[in-house]
């Protein structure tokens, strides 16, 4: 046997004996990561035999859909449990523990289940009800042994029908659908040609920002995870408000002011006007006007915002704040 031929024999050797993540962990992260509920770290306080429950939250909606479950024994910075069982549903039968054994339910996770690996993938499709379903979790590890799991969504986000068809450059904007991570960062949204920063999502609905200064027109929407993408619908994207001028420009409190411009709300409760930080209440408003009244505010320059549609509008106009002499 050549030299070479043994060194690889024994690389392969100990990529299957030696604990801790390996290749085989690592190609789990080829799976979406629609995180649909997680469990851990459950960590081992002494070198006896620990016992964790714990609940497996599945939203309604998900209960059709591919479901995996993944389980992870330690990490590349703490070790795993020397044994681990994970059962789901405890007070069930299982046929498969070892003769002896408690019967605590559907055997998940077992003692052989880490021997190549940190990490599996089990397959629970169609075996997990709406809300909770309980886990029991007992191993033995030094102090200081974690054990994780995570249930992920496998098929593409889908967007509903049903959703927003405008939106404002400048502006949040809320879409609604199924299999969106519950982690803002794993979903790549996109809107045309530009992806959008995530600022939240809760698995059924994903709040975005439009940038400022996008370019108005129609563009294809989607939400894609890990190359998982979803269907694409159409979102027409209006320019950011904008204020060209207000009358007058030296005012009393109590006196109306006229904000003239575009892309307002059409509707007084759509804007919002602050004359420097006082909000100003809206009486009316249309797309090209907003009539607002001065609050009481103390004398002296102050500079008008107007926030239209949740977008806020472009330029600050200057006005001034007296009071009658008495």
């Amino acid at each position: 046997m050549g030299r070479n031929t043994l060194a690889i024999l024994i690389t392969l050797l100990c990529a299957f004996t030696t604990p801790g993540i390996t290749a085989n962990a690592q190609d789990l992260k080829k799976l979406p990561r629609v995180v649909i509920s997680s469990g851990g770290p459950y960590t081992s306080q002494n070198n006896s035999i620990q016992n964790f429950d714990g609940t497996i939250d599945v939203p309604r909606e998900y209960v059709t859909k591919p479901l995996g479950l993944v389980a992870t024994n330690g990490s590349l910075s703490t070790p795993g449990f020397s044994w681990v069982r994970m059962f789901l549903n405890p007070s069930g039968s299982d046929t498969n523990l070892q003769s002896g054994s408690s019967e605590l339910g559907r055997l998940l996770v077992d003692e052989n289940s880490f021997l190549n690996s940190a990490q599996v993938y089990i397959d629970v499709t169609s075996q997990l009800a709406a809300g909770r379903n309980n886990v029991h979790i007992e191993g033995v590890g030094r102090p200081g042994s974690q054990f994780f799991w995570e249930l992920r969504s496998i098929g593409a986000p889908h967007l509903n029908k049903l959703n927003p068809s405008v939106t404002i450059a400048g502006a949040p904007l809320i879409v609604t659908g199924v299999g969106f991570s519950v982690r803002p960062a794993e979903n790549e949204v996109m809107l045309g040609p530009m992806p959008l920063s995530v600022m939240e999502s809760n698995g059924t609905a994903i709040k975005v920002f439009v940038p400022p200064g996008f370019p108005e027109g129609q563009y294809p929407f989607f939400v894609a995870i890990q190359a998982q993408r979803s269907n694409a619908i159409p979102m027409q994207v209006l320019p950011s408000p904008k204020i060209t001028s207000v009358t007058p420009v030296r005012l009393l409190p109590g006196q109306t002011i006229a904000i003239r411009g575009s892309g307002f709300a059409n509707s007084a409760q759509g804007n919002r006007v602050y004359i420097g930080r006082y909000p100003a209440p809206v009486i009316g408003a249309n797309a090209q006007m907003i009539t607002a009244m001065v609050p009481n505010m103390p004398a002296g320059e102050a500079k008008i915002t107007v926030i239209a549609n949740g977008a806020t509008a472009a330029g600050n106009p200057q006005v001034a704040i007296s009071y009658l002499n008495r």
